[in-house]
């Protein structure tokens, strides 16, 4: 998908650079720069959602270790408050602002008890903006990192029935963490059609982990077919962590062969944080929700 376009509402509203000499761009508040890469952020971040791994057919169910690999994709529409402004998006929206990425789900079992799963995402968004004299070209590059530990708690499957009947569900609780780091850039070019150019670069860095703290049962209806409820809080506020954060997901997953599973649902997840002090602090608020996709190659 190519790079987009900054809406010309969202450029008015949301950059208000007042270019009275060449001097305020060199100091162009870290505010404006927070708030341009904050609006982005809130897009890129929907990218991101917990396991969906669905291994739990009969056959998986009976092994010591299982393994698996699933690519996926979120189809979100997102509401966001940042800044005291209200931004809504469509997936087309924010498909638009995306240049390249991926989303990477590898998770480990053991004897059905034990998981280790780590919930990978990059993304390269990238939006530019001209108008008058002035052209500005954002871009972010985000790559995040959900790790957890879960432990099945409960689990009344019955692993030795052979037929199409429902075999029971469980429980899973599960710990970890959610590390973010985006990088930023703001160009800027002013040309007034006297003199050469005037180009600078504004560069930002942004990371934090969130603790994440969660729950997933597992439905099993028949030995292809698997329904999924999942959900998680976290942040907290400690350090530098969203204040709060937390998501629901449903899946169905079928098995379409021994190794290849296709899953589909519906996700929905909010989060709130605050970036910087004082004078400068910009509060943010998500809300996402839509359909997701996936395939799952266990072994």
């Amino acid at each position: 998908m190519s790079g987009g376009d900054f809406d010309g509402h969202c450029y008015n509203r949301n950059f208000n650079v007042q270019l009275q000499s060449t001097s305020p761009m060199k100091t162009l508040l870290p505010k404006h720069l927070l708030l341009a890469s904050a609006i982005f952020l809130c897009l890129a971040r929907l990218q991101a959602q917990d396991d969906f791994t669905p291994t739990d057919s009969l056959e998986t169910l009976t092994k010591k270790w299982e393994f698996s690999v699933s690519p996926y994709a979120l189809l979100a529409t997102q509401a966001t408050d940042v800044g005291g402004e209200r931004l809504r998006q469509s997936f087309n929206d924010l498909s638009s602002l995306t240049n390249f990425g991926f989303q990477l789900i590898a998770g480990i079992r053991y004897n059905r008890k034990y998981a280790l799963t780590i919930d990978g995402t990059y993304a390269d968004l990238g939006a530019s903006q001209e108008e008058g004299f002035l052209k500005l070209e954002l871009g972010i590059k985000q790559y995040i990192i959900d790790t957890r530990f879960g432990y099945e708690v409960y689990s009344n499957i019955d692993y030795s029935r052979q037929d199409d009947v429902v075999r029971g569900w469980s429980l899973e609780t599960n710990i970890g963490g959610k590390f973010w780091r985006n990088d930023i850039n703001l160009d800027y070019t002013i040309d007034i059609g006297i003199g050469d150019p005037i180009s600078d670069r504004l560069d930002d860095t942004q990371q934090w982990w969130d603790l994440m703290i969660g729950v997933k049962s597992r439905i099993i209806l028949s030995r292809t077919v698997l329904l999924g409820l999942m959900a998680s809080v976290g942040g907290f506020g400690i350090d530098s962590s969203s204040k709060l954060a937390w998501d629901f997901t449903y899946t169905n997953t079928f098995k379409i062969s021994k190794t290849i599973y296709v899953t589909a649902g519906f996700r929905t997840f909010q989060y709130k944080r605050e970036d910087g002090v004082g004078d400068e602090a910009l509060t943010t608020k998500v809300a996402v929700y839509g359909p997701l996709i996936g395939a799952t190659f266990a072994f």
